[in-house]
């Protein structure tokens, strides 16, 4: 089960940066024309997701270890998740960095909005950690 569970934390890692690039990108190519993505890299995008891809994975692991009923596990993990996200959205809608500069005209006006447009990929990696398990874990909820 640990091995699957990897592959899900993998996957969904993987799957939200696929998805948060394309997110940043829509903004690049959009009228606004601003081009986060010097400071939103993919590497930063990838660390992020992994970071709650991979975390997941082994929360999710202990608590069906721990409760030994998968859907109890389940839903405390889904519970825990969504907190995690909705938490790290408010921690980044909420940050005010008055140092930061963009070599991008244009992202160098919208930058007072950075921290905002950030803020859903948390739950790019939530969506893709929903979206991944059922293909990796088997239910043993009868």
């Amino acid at each position: 089960m640990l091995k699957n569970t990897i592959f899900a934390g993998l996957a969904a890692g993987i799957f939200g940066t696929i998805i948060s690039v394309a997110y940043i990108y829509v903004f690049k190519y959009s009228p606004l024309e601003a081009d986060f993505s010097e400071k939103a890299s993919i590497s930063y995008l990838l660390q992020i997701n992994m970071l709650f891809g991979m975390v997941n994975c082994f929360v999710y692991f202990a608590l069906a270890k721990l409760f030994r009923r998968e859907n109890i596990a389940a839903f405390i993990n889904g519970f825990l998740l969504s907190g995690a996200a909705i938490s790290f959205a408010l921690l980044l809608m909420f940050t005010v960095d008055t140092k930061l500069t963009f070599k991008n005209e244009n992202a160098e006006l919208f930058k007072d909005f950075y921290f905002f447009i950030l803020a859903p990929i948390p739950f790019f990696s939530v969506l893709s950690w929903f979206t991944f398990k059922p293909l990796f874990l088997k239910s043993s909820a009868k």
